[in-house]
């Protein structure tokens, strides 16, 4: 896992374009502090440069980055990530008389499009990757991102027609010709829904790649094309639940003993969960020995997993850290957050993601497995039972959310108040623009953001390519999958750990475990009352009974109770300082409300607090 950069001019030479990337490289560091490499290309007259900060996971001695293809010097690459099928490839090019220089998986990047083009070598790479790779006989640059959107991509178009390009945002801000110009629509959608969505940034010259996508820019232009096409989960069918969960149970076995590999120890991300716990008790089958397990203890009710994280390891015999998560840690922890983001994100389980990863760090480990995606693929989110209510609750949603407003309202965990004001809420709108109010933070009216609004394009575009499946669990499952957690959970999870040096794989990430699940029917995922049906019925003969059947609880932060108490001061100065964004009057009644426990705006009132603090810190505009 490493953080790369570069710059590539396609019709013009750049004296200056080494010192650039070296700045830009600089910048992603702590992405990756076990190597620093830099590459001009072009002679003495570069037109580009390509830079990585690594972190040694496979092959630390010999994986060297940038690398250019074994046979002909051609290609020359970089990555972040990691390539889980690499010595297969790598076995079947040797046996076409390729000879390798290292065991590691970059070289293996470049020799398999050396053979088989970018076009014909992207379909065969499993893994989590963000991947630039310069052909210097066509001067063409061609950026991929992996197929999930675990690893980040940014790029920002130059004026002469280059481009610049950096694992995250910080990077590309140390080119010259990068600016901190705001996209105000970005922090609506920010404020909306907790992130910014892909293809935007917080900054209006700098884009994402595309999961999935290539983007390639030679003398001719620029041009982008999709190598991989999420599918979209299929409804109500036919099937044996029994061999759905047998063929499930094995490509997570699959998808579990390709993430074990690795040339470093290797630690477990344990909440007590099933998901987790099947990815804990999958790797521990194949193990030799305790595993490692980290799990986070949260002070305040309704949030604390570590009983349930204590049981399970108890039960895999792991040896089992566990680290403590208090209201003590809020101001510290989102000082270190929003200096070292470089783009906002509301998603409070930040927090506890980023002490847990210091922790991992600090035993020593700089690689481990986690459950993230489950939910998106088997139906594991409370939003997605209530798509099945909708239909019959919108003609009566009147008299829904009445009641919904005279429940008491309750601060620990998600609580069912909460969740029942928002379901009113999300009445009589859009499958789509419904699941999306469901998840977010403030609604559209609050900020002024009407129903024909900007805001709400990547929203719509992915709606409709999900619209011919007539199921609405389903088009949600895939409405989450292409952004909450493509740019919300994922973003989490790369942040907080390249921060602390570390490697975070997820077998439930693989594509072929989200192809099969998308193939499985609705009903064998979701019904009344019950969630992940067929991941429950592939793990109900080996995880901790207790793990099938425990309630779901989410792993957050309780910065609601917080911010009604030991850290309430924080708000005091947010509606005037975010008066551009959010009506004063507005922000200060969410406030008075939250205070006065008459309703819980915590989500609300994170995502203002985030904000404002990324806004005065070192990547806001006006540094």
């Amino acid at each position: 896992m490493c953080g790369i950069a570069g710059v590539f001019h396609p019709h013009r030479s750049e004296p200056a374009v080494l010192r650039h990337v070296r700045a830009m490289t600089s910048a992603l560091a702590h992405r990756g502090p076990d190597d620093h490499q830099l590459r001009a290309l072009g002679g003495v007259d570069p037109y580009a440069a390509l830079g990585v900060q690594r972190l040694a996971i496979i092959d630390p001695e010999g994986n060297l980055q940038p690398v250019a293809d074994p046979q002909t010097g051609r290609y020359h690459v970089v990555q972040n990530g990691e390539i889980y099928n690499y010595k297969r490839i790598r076995g079947e090019l040797t046996g076409f008389d390729v000879s390798m220089r290292s065991d590691g998986d970059t070289e293996v990047i470049a020799a398999l499009i050396a053979r088989q083009g970018v076009d014909g070598a992207l379909p065969r790479l499993v893994g989590q990757f963000a991947i630039a790779a310069v052909d210097v006989a066509e001067r063409r640059l061609s950026l991929v991102r992996d197929r999930m959107g675990q690893k980040p991509l940014y790029y920002a178009l130059l004026p002469d027609g280059g481009i610049a390009f950096s694992s995250e945002i910080k990077g590309l801000l140390q080119h010259p010709e990068v600016h901190r110009d705001l996209d105000p629509v970005a922090i609506r959608q920010y404020l909306l829904w907790e992130y910014v969505p892909t293809p935007r940034s917080i900054y209006a010259g700098i884009r994402k790649l595309e999961p999935g996508m290539c983007l390639q820019l030679d003398p001719s232009g620029l041009r982008t094309w999709r190598y991989w096409t999420p599918p979209v989960p299929r409804g109500p069918g036919e099937g044996s639940l029994k061999k759905w969960a047998t063929s499930l149970h094995g490509a997570l076995q699959v998808a579990t003993l390709h993430r074990m590999r690795a040339d470093v120890p290797l630690g477990y991300l344990l909440s007590g969960g099933l998901d987790s716990s099947t990815v804990s008790t999958l790797a521990a089958s194949r193990t030799e020995g305790p595993l490692r397990t980290f799990s986070v203890a949260v002070d305040s009710p309704g949030f604390d997993e570590s009983e349930d994280a204590r049981a399970v390891s108890a039960h895999l015999g792991t040896h089992h850290t566990e680290v403590h998560f208090g209201p003590d840690d809020l101001p510290v922890l989102l000082d270190q957050i929003t200096s070292s983001l470089c783009e906002p994100l509301a998603d409070s389980s930040l927090l506890p993601t980023w002490k847990l990863m210091a922790a991992v760090r600090e035993a020593g480990l700089r690689c481990v497995l986690s459950g993230d995606g489950a939910d998106e693929s088997f139906a594991g989110y409370p939003t997605y039972m209530a798509h099945l209510l909708a239909r019959a609750a919108t003609p009566v949603r009147g008299l829904l959310g009445r009641a919904a407003s005279r429940m008491p309202t309750t601060h620990e965990g998600v609580s069912r108040d909460y969740m029942a004001r928002r379901f009113t809420e999300g009445l009589g709108l859009d499958w789509h623009r419904r699941h999306q109010l469901w998840m977010g933070a403030w609604l559209p009216e609050e900020l002024g953001v009407g129903r024909d609004a900007i805001e709400f394009a990547e929203v719509d575009a992915h709606a409709q390519r999900a619209q011919a499946e007539g199921d609405p669990v389903a088009r949600a499952m895939y409405l989450d999958q292409r952004m909450y957690l493509s740019d919300g959970v994922l973003v989490k999870v790369d942040r907080a750990s390249m921060a602390h040096g570390v490697e975070v794989r997820s077998p439930f990430l693989d594509h072929s475990v989200v192809e099969l699940a998308a193939d499985i029917p609705t009903q064998m995922k979701l019904k009344p009352r019950q969630t992940k049906i067929v991941l429950k019925r592939a793990m109900a003969d080996e995880i901790l009974p207790a793990a099938l059947t425990r309630k779901k609880k989410g792993f957050g932060a309780p910065v609601g109770p917080w911010l009604r108490g030991p850290a309430t001061a924080m708000l005091d100065e947010l509606p005037q300082r975010l008066a551009d964004w959010i009506p004063a009057a507005t922000l200060t009644r969410a406030i008075d409300e939250h205070r006065q426990g008459r309703a819980d705006h915590r989500r609300r009132l994170w995502s203002a607090l985030v904000l404002a603090r990324w806004l005065d810190g070192p990547w806001g505009p006006s540094t």
